[in-house]
């Protein structure tokens, strides 16, 4: 059974108001509306591009990465990879090479920056989303053989700058890291292109080159078995806890980052970003729930009779307060409803069909080639919750004005 003040409510509704009070009632509705559904669209936009770049950042690295501080490598990373793997909240690990150099081919013989990673993809399968960027990975990073040189992985966008596609040879050049020149001289070797990925991260499609951590090492001449041990948790909520608990176990001698710190002012600013477009959009809906107070206040003049009647039968002006404020309620709902509604249907249709795609030159800055809108209960829940207290504060003071009309003044002319 419905309460009283929403009965009456409704009643108010369903009674034939004049042309205007409906108009304004309509508009009340479409404004907030429209701005429920802008802030889930922008909520959307930001929570998936922040999380697009996250899984990026995790998908092609661990979590963690360790690293020694003298230079040339960790000649015996199996003790510290024993180590690692004893802390709890670890849940593999897996030593790499990584090294920064130039690679050229034949199109582009001056070269450009790459990072070269040398992998053994049986144990970099336990830390990293291998799989959904190098399908095959053994077949493709492998050693020489008399016929052929090394096969490597190479980024889109890389392959496009170097004009190189599958099969095609590159070269590759990093510093002598052996440390038996004593000086920084170039190392260079051919290698095959034999597989061109796609990751949809900027950095990673513009710059990385995957091989083999045997061949990565036999070019650079780094006397250590590898250079970086690679750490995947059971749960990057957990990475400030686990990745202490790391450096602990590794030593004064290495060096401990993880995926928050290595990027950490990009996502510091990203919240930021996503607070402000937060309250800036949130002032629509605050905007708009003036029409609510508009509609209010000429419902409460053309119901004045209503009113006085009310009054006088014993309604108290509680009651009349409650009236207003649920007839507040149901316009501003509708309206959040509505928003709500739209909103999601927008980020579908967005993500659905990717319309939101950068071409190369545009994702080097925004680091991704396509951001989805994620949307997520929990942002749902405060744009609904901060939209309500707007609706309550807008109908507050002509539900008090409703409650405070002179019954004697409706009555007059009955």
């Amino acid at each position: 059974m419905r309460s009283l003040p929403l009965e009456v409510a409704i009643r108010y509704l369903k009674s034939r108001p004049s042309k205007l009070v409906s108009s304004v009632s309509l508009l009340s509705i479409a404004g907030i509306a429209l701005g429920v559904a802008a802030l889930v669209v922008a909520m959307g936009l930001l929570s998936g591009y922040r999380t697009e770049i996250r899984e990026k950042l995790i998908g092609a690295n661990a979590e963690v990465v360790v690293f020694p501080l003298i230079p040339g490598g960790d000649p015996d990373p199996a003790a510290l990879e024993r180590r690692v793997a004893a802390v709890p909240g670890v849940a593999a690990t897996s030593p790499v090479i990584y090294q920064t150099g130039v690679a050229s081919s034949q199109a582009v013989p001056d070269g450009t920056d790459a990072v070269l990673k040398g992998i053994d993809p049986a144990s970099e399968r336990r830390v990293s989303d291998l799989d959904a960027y190098l399908p095959r990975a053994e077949s493709i990073v492998t050693a020489a053989i008399p016929t052929a040189p090394p096969g490597v992985a190479i980024g889109a966008e890389l392959a496009r700058k170097l004009d190189v596609k599958t099969g095609d040879t590159i070269a590759l050049s990093v510093t002598d890291a052996s440390g038996a020149t004593g000086r920084f001289a170039p190392r260079t070797g051919r290698f095959r292109v034999a597989y061109v990925f796609r990751t949809n991260f900027s950095e990673y499609d513009t710059e990385w080159v995957f091989l083999s951590r045997e061949e990565l090492r036999r070019l650079s001449g780094v006397p250590g078995q590898a250079n970086v041990i690679e750490v995947k948790l059971r749960s990057i909520d957990e990475t400030a806890r686990v990745a202490s608990a790391i450096a602990r176990a590794a030593g004064n001698g290495y060096s401990v980052s993880d995926w928050r710190s290595m990027n950490g002012t990009l996502f510091q600013a990203l919240l930021i970003q996503q607070a402000a477009l937060f309250i800036v959009i949130g002032l629509i809906v605050a905007v708009s729930t003036f029409n609510v107070v508009a509609a209010l206040i000429m419902t409460v003049q053309e119901k004045k009779r209503d009113i006085g009647v009310l009054t006088a039968m014993g309604a108290e002006r509680g009651l009349v307060t409650r009236v207003f404020l649920t007839l507040g309620a149901i316009l501003g709902g509708t309206g959040v409803v509505a928003g709500v509604a739209f909103g999601v249907l927008v980020c579908w249709a967005m993500t659905r069909f990717r319309l939101l795609s950068f071409p190369p030159g545009v994702a080097e800055i925004y680091f991704v080639s396509f951001i989805p809108f994620l949307v997520r209960a929990r942002d749902i829940a405060v744009i609904v919750g901060c939209s309500a207290v707007a609706i309550f504060a807008a109908s507050l003071i002509p539900a008090l004005r409703a409650a405070r009309v002179d019954v004697a003044e409706a009555l007059r002319y009955e």
